[in-house]
């Protein structure tokens, strides 16, 4: 079966800054992205395999919450990312009990687009536990780096808590303007708090979500798929396995 052809969304004037990124895109065009991303082929396999990745294994967030899982792993593949081996050990075995006292300090039930200021930079500041994941997760703190880039540190986070860690990737970064991951987390938290008439960027993927019919999924897994589809495009956009594409699900 062809994959269906869309029509481009129209764009602003103005740029592509996180807050625009999304408004570039109609809720009728958006919600059809969400829908074609999570539909299957005649023989029930899915079209894209990061479809499976929030509901792989009962989702991240819901098995062993405070604990990165190689079923959580094997989720972040969905998306056609790789875990170097060395940093799957490590992540898996050598820093859990590092990394499980963290992840509990990261609410479960935490929204990024329900965050004040105090609780983000509680949970998301420079000194907060998300910070330390991801630097635990990158070697940043003076580790052996291990391979895991900001791609696939970002995957790791938004497995375990899909509605706080919102996904980063160049394409993602294309759409937004965003050059690399830095700063990401304060993009978005200004632009979640950013409004124009109709609301703001939670009003949109609310709606969004429920005219694609999936209710499962986080605003910010809402957020990334639009963004995604949008900027990789209907008809090209495809899963890779070359890791010289790694991230570029």
């Amino acid at each position: 079966m062809k994959p269906a052809t869309l029509m481009p969304a129209l764009k602003f004037k103005g740029g592509t800054m996180p807050y625009k990124a999304l408004f570039n895109v109609s809720i009728d065009h958006a919600a059809t992205y969400v829908k074609h991303y999570f539909s299957t082929w005649d023989n029930g396999r899915p079209k894209f395999t990061g479809s499976r990745f929030e509901t792989l294994a009962n989702g991240g967030d819901l098995t062993s919450p405070n604990a990165v899982t190689a079923d959580d792993l094997i989720a972040v593949a969905m998306l056609a990312v790789h875990v170097p081996g060395q940093a799957a050990l490590g992540i898996l075995n050598g820093l859990a009990g590092e990394l499980e006292p963290l992840w509990d300090q990261l609410p479960t039930d935490a929204k990024f687009e329900d965050l004040d200021g105090a609780s983000h930079t509680n949970l998301l500041g420079p000194d907060g536990p998300g910070q330390k994941i991801w630097d635990t997760l990158r070697q940043n703190n003076g580790g052996v780096p291990w391979g895991v880039g900001q791609t696939t540190a970002s995957k790791i986070m938004a497995r375990k808590r899909p509605h706080l860690i919102p996904i980063y990737d160049s394409v993602v970064g294309k759409q937004t303007g965003m050059k690399n991951s830095s700063g990401q987390w304060n993009q978005w938290f200004e632009a979640f708090q950013e409004k124009r008439d109709g609301g703001g960027l939670k009003e949109r993927l609310e709606t969004i979500r429920e005219r694609a019919g999936k209710p499962h999924l986080s605003l910010l897994r809402v957020l990334d798929i639009v963004l995604w589809m949008d900027g990789r495009g209907p008809e090209t956009t495809k899963e890779v396995v070359d890791l010289s594409e790694a991230g570029e699900r």
